[in-house]
Formats: structure tokens, C-alpha cells, sequence
């Protein structure tokens, strides 16, 4: 408590003596305007050189600026705009400025600290960026999925092809072995990536086996609320270096989300509608072409005891659903010099392929600028949010109830579909009915969200040469989610367990709240050749989760309620983070060329053990931009960066947990938990530590219309939070501490280029690649299998081991006894990602497509394996010579061999994708007028994603996992939601 009131002290006094002063003595007029199409630019930000002097224009391009005697350079930045600078002679009372398109987005400002930024031109770390333009191409359900292919060195794994999510982010490789998604921030406040379970393991019992984890569950994380369309812009801080303003939580990296705001000018109404559908993309099940093949597999008159069709296809029954999905979104912005405004919906529905799948989405944003006087601004921000995910049933189950779980040894030809007189057949090879138990059971997900933040701008110091501001932020971010249930008593697996029908209930209420005071002085030499930024600042944040569970089993017929059952039973848990931060940073800017910058931030959390103790997170930059101009090569900047940031301890693991009620001479009281949550108190818990150095080289080639940026960076991790197993005799089966060190080196390069660009024709090629390998350099113990990273050894499992990667995946190794001894058989981290993205547009057309390219990694396919034991592996053959399964005792087969030899379920994980492509004419301008006449463009558009996938990976997808969204461990494929492919039509206008 001490530490905070110094913080708000200290930042008080910084701003306590500031006097304000003006010394302009003249006034500038002018109007700034597209060089392609002479419209207005709307926002422009006019600065004037050498002074900390600025303004916008207005809504038809105008200006006025007070600025010095003599002649004075005006420079003049807009978001999708090259910069330009005008010279204003010391008579001239009025300009006219144009700006040339920069598709490049090399001029964009970036945020380099809690409320500073800089342009990318002087930029000394690698961030990268998207525009919400880009996003606007292809409909996508969530932000992560829009990323995937177009950052470099962030790998974005689906961990469910089912509507709505989830999505795991990983930037620069694993740098934790307990996890964590990055740290989103939108509008300046941190908001919740939570990824919760339904519970639905209480059917499934996937955590019954070996791994007692409810990341089996299919859970979304909720960055899946925020509405794509909504946003303006989205800056990835991928290391250390960049991302250590942020302290104790940023060693995953940060996403800053900016999301629209209004321009001035009249309202601009612009509505989108899309239509589309979903379509299955791959089968697993075996094809059988002959009664022989069937009886062959399954035994003498299996074919005519189902009446074999060859043609009958039991996954494109279950799955072959391809329902009406639409999107429907409408904003509007206007507002004058004083007061802005945009506001925005959405209504998203996306059909799942199967029965009761699906994601609905409601969204309603209002954003609003109100500019007080020349001193004083604030901004408001608030998104409401409903959303209903259908989720079903997938991944691991140990009950025979996950479908493709079930499939694995049901034949594709047995006909499982819902019968005329309402009933569903019974199911000879498994437990359960997977188009029965799909089509009535429920799996409901249904979450209300608010997000609100404000921002105040106070300017207490506004002169030419400094300029001082007060910068208070807050917001807050509450969500509630409820998730039903029901497993009705008439589902064919059921009754097995003598309590027929389950219904499951779990509410949880989430609030996270945000508080900042920030301070920047800004100052510049007379001659403008030097310009310091200093920002400080401090920040509070409580984070709140609570989830409470309810289970009733052995329920009545036709009830759902929870309390119509025999059997049930309750749990609850409440979490509680507050974390309070300091930071101060320094920017200068040398003649426009060298850029340095230093920083530090303190943190403390009651995550920690000492939960008052200062955390303290340095960092560093330069960067040098060198004019060359040799006709081919116009300018190279190099630059290197130093920094640190941590991964916060996760909540509770500095306690020693109690759970379950125990009645001792009738008096309740509560245990200590048996099994792998047995954990005695920890002494001394406090984040794991990143330290990372970068250094790179940016290039500008051909006028601006090709730009290199490449990156090599270091990373050294210490503190990792691992597990140590304790002997019996201390009552505890573990002990949570900090211990052991890991390094990650990678490299990174993103190209654009332009290669066309004329009055009607522009192409533009964007690509990138990266690399990274890791190394645990230190551990303090034996090596050691993580919870939640596989099933144990036999069917492949990662492990964590001094000097081996942290991705790195165990199993069976045969010797020449005929027996087995355990090591490493391969390693889940990709050899390399690329991406490319190809925008072309010629007159009205544009054509827009996103390859994915994945080299190397591998993955434990156990869903091949389930499929072998079924004798139902698309490849299998039923020939003893040759049969690649079951194989014979000359010809092993993969079934026969796995007991020994675990790497026969590894595959590798190398792939291509068409991830988005996108053909849209924009519709004649006369046509628009005269057909509709209020409208000022309309577009027409026909759209897909995911579309081909080239891989020899035997599973539905290569990057799906069914542990969910965790550090190691991902690459695990257990009877998953199926891939599926999108189509969509578009009609987007605007009045």
C-alpha cells in the first residue's frame, strides 16, 4: 500500500509546477488531400517542424495552425497516408498539402509505451500491425484466426474446428511452461482472454485417465467477443524489448487493440451483409467398395446384416450439415471539430456443420470524442456483447461419447441416422449413437460482456517548444458466463453408469477493472534537431473470477433442470488477482534519424508469494536511419533493443488447496485433495523472468514500394515455475517453486512489396517468415512430465529436460531386445511459418488471397490410433503383407509396433493453406447512383477461408489440439471437431 501512495505522489509533483506558455504569432491555413483522388483527408495530424505545435483537419480536408515567424515546415501524417512535409514561407498565410496512399503502412505511428508512440520509420523494435481494412476482406470469427498467416513469428493454432473457437497464440516461441495467452489490451485496458471449461468432462470423463485436465473441454477464449469489424487497427509487441512497459504480465508478448473512432464531417452509414454456409472438409472413416472388403474387416455377413451400401457415409450424416450462416453488421460516424462519434452493430450467426453447433454473436459499440477546449479531451468507449456458442461434443472422452471417438470403430456404411418412427438405431460398435447423442443433446455457451473505458487529456503546458499532458485512464471488463448442459436419459450410453440423463450447470462472473494516471512531457531543442518524449506513469488493476459448478445425474424424463435428479453434487471457486505498477520512460529523436529510447517498470501482484515486494523490468532501443537514395536502395535503418518482462505466477499456486467436505463426529470440515493437487504452500513464489536482445536491419527499396524488415532476437528465461515431487512421508505429492532456466533464438523477416501501380491497376505482396528454436539450459530437477501435456510416455508425451527444447515429445524407442527404453521421437515446434498475402485490384475488381505455409513439427495422431484399433484407418487393408494397421506378424503394421515403438503415431505436421480468398467489384458509381441514389459505393463479394489444405498429415487438421490453449502440450490430436471449409457473399454499402 505504501508503494502506491508514493506512485500517485510522485506523479502528482511531476505535473504540480507545470505553467503553460504560447508563442505563436501567426496563423496557417490550409487543406490537405488525397493525391490519387483529390478527396479530403479527414484527421491528417498537422505538426509543425521543430515544435510540439499541432492540429487535425476537419471534415473537408481544412486547417488552421498557429505557428512561429519565419518560414516553418508543416508535417503532415494520416493512417494509410506516406507523410509529407510542406515548407511555408514566412509571408505565406495559406498551404495546400496532398498525400500519397502508403499501402506499405511505412509511415503508420506505433505505440511504444503506456501512452506514447512513435512513426514506424524510427521504430527500434519489430512490431507488426494490421489495419482493420485488411480484416474487413473475409469474414472471421475471431481476431486470432484474421492473424494466422500474416505475423511474423506468431504461431496461431486452432485447438477446435468448432464454430466460434478457441484459438492458442503463441509469439516467438514457448517461453513458459505453465502458460499463458499474450496480454490483450484494448483501447488502453486490459481485458480477460479467459478460456473457461463448460464441465462437459463430467460426461466425457476425458480427465478420468492420465491427465486430470479440464483443457479437454473445448473451451473458447473470450477474446472471441470483440467484433473484427469494429477494429482500426492491431500492433503485435512480440518481445521483451517492446513489450516490458507492460512488466509482470508481457513475456507472452502484447496485442494493443485500437478500435474506430468518428471523423469529422457528415454521417457515413456503411452496412455489410454476408451469406454463407460451412462445408466438411475431410473424412477419416474407411472406404469400402465390395461386401468382401466388409466381411474381410468385420467379420462373415457384417455386410448384409447393415444391408452395405458403399455409398452410405456415416461422418457426412453426422457432419454433412450445411446450414444458412449471415452476418449482418451497420455503423455510423460523423461528429464536428468539437465532438465525434461511431457507432456500430453486429449480428453474427454461424451454423456448426453438425447438429446443434453453431456461434451467435450480438455485438453494440459506441465510441465518442469530445474535444473540451485546445487543452482538454476525453474519449469514451463501451462495447456490449452476446454471444451463444454451441459447442457439442469432441476431443478426448473415456465413455464413448465424443463422435469421432465413437466412429473410430463404427463402419462408415452402418446407418445410424434418426428413423421414421422418431427412434434412432442402437449402435452394435460402440457405447453410443453419435448422430443421436448430437442431435439431442445440448451444449450451450451463453455469455454477456461489457467492455468500457475512458480516456481524459488534460494539457497543463502547451508551447512551440513543450508541451506537457496529463493522461488518466479506466476502464472495466465484466463478462458473465453460463453454460447448460444436458444429456437427456434416452442417449443409448446413458444408462450404463445406473444414473440415466445428465444435466450440468456452471456459472462464472468475471471483472476485470483498470485504473492509470499517466504524465508525458514532450520537448524539442530550438532548431527541432532534438525532440525528448518523457512519460511516467502508474496503474492498478484487480482481476476477479469466480465459477461455481452444478452436476445432477439419474434425471427425470423430459426435464433439464438441475434440480430434477437424484444424484447432485456442487463445487465453486473464486479467484482474486490486484496488481499495481510503476513505469517511466524515455524517448529522444536526434535529427529525425537517431531514435533512443530507455524505460523501466516496477510491479508488484498478490500472485507473487511477497505480494508488496517491487518487481523491476528494464529496457532499452536504438535505432539509425541512414539516407541512401541510390535509385534502387532509398534507406536502411538499423537498430537493436534490450529488455525484460515476466510471467506472473498463476492463481493460487503459492497456497496449499483444501477441498472436498469431510465429516469428522459430525462436524464438516475440509482435506487436503489426493493426487496431483496435493501441493504443499510455497515459500517464495514471484514471476518467471524474460530477458531478450534484438537487432535488425530495415529497408525501403524503390521509392517506398518495397520495404525488408528482418530480426534476429535472443531470449533468456529464468525463474521458470516448475513442479518438484515431495516424499510421501510430508503428506504432499508436490511443491510449486521457481527454478530452472530455458533460451529461445529465432529470426524473422517481413517483405512488402508493390510490383503495379498505376491509375488502375495496384498489386500488393506481402510476406513473411520465422524461426525459433528453444533449449532448457538449467533444471534443478530430474526431468519431468508437465500436467496436461499427453497421456504418459506409451502414447506419446512432452517432456521437460535439461538440454533439450521445450517442445520436445517422449515416447518408446525399441532396442534390439525387443524391448523398449524412453527418449525424445520428435518435437511439436515447427521448423519454420511463412505467409503470404497477394491484394491485387484492377478498376472496379479486387482479388485478395492468404497462403499459409507450415514447415516441419510433428504431432501425436492417437485419433489414427483409435481408427487402427477399429480397424476403420483410411488406409487400411485387411492384407497381412501389406496392411499398414494391423499389419500380421511378418508385417508389424502401426498397431502392432506401437507397444514398443510410440513413433509410429507421430506425424509430421507440415502444411499449406489457402487460409483466404476473395474476389469483390465494386459497383459502378453512376450504376450506385442512379439504382439507388442516396448510396455512395456498393460492393459486391464472394469470399472463402480455409479452403484447401495440402498436407500429408492422416488427421482432420495438423494444427488442431486437444488440450487447448496452453504453452506445451497443443500438438495432441484426439477425436476432434472436424476441419471445415467457409463460402461467403457479401453486399457492403455505404450512404
Amino acid at each position: 500500500m505504501r508503494t502506491r501512495k508514493v506512485g500517485f505522489a510522485l506523479l502528482f509533483l511531476l505535473v504540480a509546477g507545470a505553467t503553460s506558455a504560447f508563442a505563436q504569432t501567426r496563423v496557417v491555413t490550409g487543406r490537405v488531400t488525397n493525391a490519387t483522388t483529390n478527396a479530403p483527408v479527414v484527421s491528417a495530424q498537422i505538426t509543425v517542424g521543430g515544435t510540439t505545435i499541432t492540429t487535425v483537419t476537419d471534415a473537408d480536408g481544412s486547417f488552421t495552425v498557429g505557428v512561429p515567424v519565419g518560414t516553418v515546415q508543416l508535417i503532415v501524417r494520416r493512417i494509410g497516408f506516406k507523410r509529407n512535409t510542406a515548407s511555408v514561407s514566412a509571408s505565406a498565410g495559406t498551404v495546400q498539402i496532398t498525400l500519397e496512399p502508403d499501402v506499405l503502412r511505412l509511415d503508420e505511428v506505433v505505440v511504444t509505451g503506456q501512452a506514447t508512440g512513435m512513426e514506424r520509420r524510427n521504430l527500434p523494435n519489430a512490431v507488426s500491425t494490421v489495419s482493420g481494412e485488411d480484416m474487413a476482406k473475409v469474414p472471421a470469427a475471431t481476431i486470432e484466426r484474421f492473424l494466422q498467416g500474416r505475423v511474423a513469428g506468431a504461431n496461431i493454432q486452432s485447438n477446435s474446428g468448432a464454430p466460434g473457437g478457441g484459438i492458442a497464440v503463441e509469439l516467438r516461441g514457448v517461453t513458459s511452461f505453465i502458460g499463458r495467452s499474450p496480454l490483450y489490451v484494448l483501447d488502453g485496458v486490459i481485458v480477460s482472454d479467459d478460456a473457461i471449461p463448460s464441465n462437459v468432462n463430467e460426461v466425457t470423463n476425458a480427465a478420468g485417465g492420465s491427465n486430470p485436465s479440464l483443457t479437454q473441454d473445448n473451451q473458447v477464449n473470450r477474446i472471441v467477443d470483440i467484433n473484427p469489424a469494429d477494429i482500426e487497427t492491431i500492433e503485435i509487441l512480440k518481445g521483451a524489448s517492446a513489450s516490458a512497459i507492460y512488466g509482470s504480465k508481457a513475456s507472452n508478448g502484447v496485442v494493443i487493440i485500437t478500435t474506430r473512432r468518428g471523423r469529422p464531417g457528415a454521417p457515413q452509414i456503411n452496412v455489410s451483409q454476408r451469406f454463407g454456409f460451412s462445408d466438411l472438409a475431410k473424412n477419416l472413416t474407411r472406404e469400402f467398395e465390395t461386401a468382401a472388403d466388409v466381411d474381410a474387416a468385420f467379420g462373415a455377413g457384417t455386410a448384409a446384416a447393415f444391408n452395405f451400401d458403399p455409398e452410405r457415409n456415416v461422418e457426412e450424416a453426422l457432419a454433412g450439415r450445411n446450414a444458412l450462416s449471415y452476418e449482418s453488421s451497420v455503423s455510423v460516424s460523423g461528429g464536428d471539430a468539437s465532438t465525434r462519434y461511431f457507432v456500430s452493430g453486429l449480428w453474427k450467426d454461424d451454423e456448426g456443420i453438425m447438429p446443434n453447433t453453431g456461434f451467435e454473436k450480438q455485438s453494440l459499440r459506441l465510441n465518442l470524442d469530445q474535444t473540451v477546449s485546445d487543452r482538454f479531451r476525453f474519449q469514451v468507449s463501451s462495447n456490449m456483447v452476446h454471444t451463444l456458442g454451441q459447442r457439442g461434443v469432441s476431443n478426448n472422452d473415456n465413455t464413448g461419447t465424443s463422435p469421432w471417438f465413437v466412429l473410430a470403430s463404427t463402419p462408415r456404411f452402418v446407418d445410424l441416422s434418426q428413423q421414421a418412427d422418431g427412434s434412432y438405431p442402437l449402435n452394435p460398435f460402440e457405447r453410443s449413437n453419435p448422430i443421436q447423442t448430437m442431435e439431442l443433446m445440448r451444449n450451450d455457451e451463453d455469455v454477456w460482456r461489457f467492455i468500457g473505458s475512458a480516456r481524459v487529456e488534460a494539457d497543463l503546458v502547451q508551447s512551440d517548444r513543450t508541451t506537457l499532458q496529463i493522461i488518466a485512464v479506466g476502464g472495466v471488463d465484466r463478462f458473465s458466463q453460463d453454460n447448460e448442459l444436458l444429456f437427456p436419459p434416452d442417449l443409448q450410453f446413458e444408462g450404463d453408469d445406473g444414473l440415466p440423463g445428465t444435466s450440468l450447470l456452471s456459472s462464472t462472473a468475471s471483472e476485470n477493472i483498470n485504473v492509470s494516471g499517466n504524465v508525458v512531457l514532450q520537448t524539442s531543442t530550438v532548431d527541432g534537431n532534438v525532440i525528448s518524449t518523457t512519460s511516467a506513469g502508474v496503474q492498478y488493476e484487480t482481476r476477479d473470477l469466480n465459477t461455481a459448478r452444478i452436476t445432477t445425474r439419474n434425471i427425470l424424463a423430459g426435464q433439464a433442470n438441475i434440480n430434477q435428479g437424484s444424484n447432485i453434487a456442487v463445487n465453486e471457486a473464486r479467484n482474486r488477482v490486484e496488481d499495481f505498477g510503476l513505469y517511466l520512460q524515455e524517448e529522444v529523436l536526434l535529427n529525425d534519424r537517431l531514435m533512443l529510447t530507455a524505460g523501466i517498470r516496477a510491479d508488484q501482484s498478490s500472485a507473487n508469494t511477497e505480494s508488496d515486494k517491487l518487481f523491476f523490468y528494464p529496457k532499452g532501443a536504438a535505432s539509425y536511419r541512414i539516407s541512401v537514395n541510390s535509385g534502387v536502395l532509398e534507406e536502411v535503418k538499423f537498430r537493436a533493443a534490450y529488455g525484460e518482462s515476466g510471467n506472473q505466477p498463476l492463481f493460487g499456486q503459492q497456497f496449499s488447496p483444501l477441498e472436498g467436505r469431510v465429516n469428522i463426529e459430525s462436524i464438516l470440515g475440509l482435506q487436503v485433495p489426493a493426487g496431483i493437487n496435493n501441493q504443499i504452500v510455497a515459500t517464495n513464489i514471484e514471476p518467471e523472468r524474460q530477458r531478450e536482445f534484438e537487432a535488425g536491419v530495415d529497408a525501403t527499396f524503390a521509392a517506398g514500394r518495397a520495404n525488408l524488415e528482418a530480426t534476429f532476437f535472443h531470449k533468456r528465461v529464468s525463474d521458470l515455475l516448475l513442479s518438484r515431487q515431495l516424499s510421501p512421508s510430508t503428506g504432499f505429492t508436490q511443491e510449486i517453486f521457481n527454478g530452472g532456466k530455458m533460451r529461445i533464438n529465432g529470426f524473422e523477416v517481413a517483405l512488402g512489396l508493390v510490383p503495379v501501380q498505376t491509375n488502375d491497376v495496384t498489386w500488393v505482396l506481402r510476406s513473411t517468415f520465422a524461426t525459433n528454436t528453444s533449449e532448457i539450459t538449467e533444471l534443478p530437477v530430474p526431468g519431468f512430465f508437465p500436467q496436461n501435456s499427453g497421456f504418459g510416455p506409451d502414447l506419446g508425451q512432452f517432456r521437460i529436460e535439461e538440454g533439450q527444447s521445450a517442445t520436445s515429445i517422449w515416447g518408446n524407442i525399441p532396442d534390439d531386445a525387443g524391448g523398449a527404453n524412453l527418449g525424445k521421437i520428435g518435437d511439436s515446434n515447427p521448423d519454420f511459418r511463412a505467409g503470404l498475402t497477394s491484394d491485387i485490384t484492377f478498376g472496379d475488381f479486387n482479388v485478395f488471397g492468404l497462403l499459409d505455409w507450415q514447415k516441419g513439427g510433428e504431432a501425436v495422431n492417437l485419433t489414427r490410433l483409435l481408427f487402427d484399433a477399429g480397424n476403420n484407418s483410411a488406409d487400411c487393408t485387411n492384407d497381412p503383407e501389406t496392411d499398414p494397421c494391423l499389419g500380421s506378424a511378418t508385417n508389424p503394421g502401426r498397431l502392432r509396433s506401437f507397444g514398443t515403438n510410440t513413433a509410429v503415431y507421430l506425424e509430421s505436421t507440415t502444411f499449406l493453406k489457402l487460409r483466404e480468398l476473395t474476389v469483390s467489384w465494386a459497383l459502378p458509381q453512376s450504376f450506385v447512383s442512379g439504382v439507388w441514389g442516396a448510396l455512395d459505393n456498393a460492393r459486391l463479394s464472394l469470399s472463402g477461408r480455409d479452403l484447401i489444405t495440402v498436407t500429408d498429415y492422416s488427421g482432420f487438421d495438423p494444427e488442431v489440439s486437444n488440450f487447448g490453449n496452453q504453452a506445451i502440450g497443443r500438438n495432441i490430436d484426439v477425436a476432434p471437431f472436424p476441419r471445415s471449409r467457409s463460402f461467403w457473399f457479401g453486399l457492403d454499402v455505404g450512404f
